[in-house]
């Protein structure tokens, strides 16, 4: 009886076919259950997903256009806020005084009125002198052109007066203006996720103080390749599974958005989807996937 020896190298060799060949197996037939979704019906032979990130679809990072003293805060993280809704002042003693002095300043029409009147008193100066003139001859005509003058820059002077109210209504303007900048309002409905500085602290121009978020309607952000862009569309409807603690729920999304362009380090372009959030279940941030028909 003649045994064959099996060179031990042999061995090594088989053992590791029959350990690595079925976890290979394994991995490729879970990586075809992750990819291929099963099919809805209404819908084509075959689905698959593209992974991507949600976004929330209005994310703002507010700051005043000027530098000042915080005087007060009138929100806390996690408040809900109105649009218009103010969020901080900054200190503007100084600014309420310059518009009360601007706005007495506009309102003052003493002047105005009085070289109304003025005009009013010499055109009726001027038209009884003119008629004299013209009738007897009682008045003489150095006289009439005094009057004209004297009637002509009286008007000048209304007309010069007119317009200084106008800037000083300018100016009023401007002053009010710069009250409204030391005091921060919301731009939208939102959540105060963040607030940077505390009451009393100074901050400097366009410094980021408060973060808002709006979670009532997020984005699916996902990268496809240019295959599959190719059959997407702005306006489109598609079915999303998005994360929501350990499991998916589905949601029904709208492409808004298809690039133009594809990324040459990755060959892939964006996508995004927007749906609906108004139950807040949605954690903004967290993964998801956009279930797309096989090109």
């Amino acid at each position: 009886m003649i045994i064959k020896q099996i060179p031990v190298w042999t061995q090594r060799r088989k053992m590791i076919d029959l350990c690595v060949k079925p976890a290979i197996a394994a991995t490729f037939v879970a990586a075809l259950l992750i990819i291929t979704w099963p099919v809805p019906s209404g819908y084509g032979e075959e689905q698959f997903s593209v992974s991507g990130v949600t976004e929330p679809i209005k994310d703002i990072t507010l700051s005043t256009s000027v530098a000042g003293r915080i005087s007060t805060i009138f929100v806390k993280e996690g408040d809900r806020v109105k649009k218009g809704d103010c969020l901080l002042t900054l200190d503007k003693r100084l600014e309420e005084l310059e518009v009360k002095r601007r706005k007495l300043i506009w309102e003052s029409k003493a002047e105005v009125n009085a070289a109304f009147e003025k005009v009013t008193t010499l055109k009726s100066l001027l038209e009884s002198t003119r008629k004299l003139f013209e009738s007897t001859k009682s008045v003489s005509e150095e006289e009439l052109q005094k009057k004209e003058l004297e009637y002509k820059v009286q008007v000048g002077e209304l007309h010069r007066l007119e317009i200084a109210e106008k800037r000083e209504k300018i100016e009023y303007e401007m002053a009010l203006e710069q009250l409204h900048k030391r005091s921060l309002r919301s731009p939208i409905d939102g959540i105060i996720t963040e607030v940077l500085l505390d009451e009393g602290e100074s901050c400097e121009e366009r410094q980021p103080l408060i973060h808002v978020v709006d979670t009532g309607k997020c984005l699916l952000v996902c990268n496809v390749e240019e295959k599959v862009g190719r059959t997407l569309r702005k306006g489109q409807s598609v079915d999303l599974k998005i994360q929501t603690g350990s499991k998916f729920v589905p949601k029904k999304g709208t492409i808004i958005f298809v690039s133009p362009v594809v990324d040459p380090a990755s060959s892939l372009l964006v996508v995004k989807a927007r749906f609906e959030n108004r139950d807040g279940k949605v954690r903004p941030g967290v993964g998801g996937a956009m279930l797309l028909a096989v090109p």
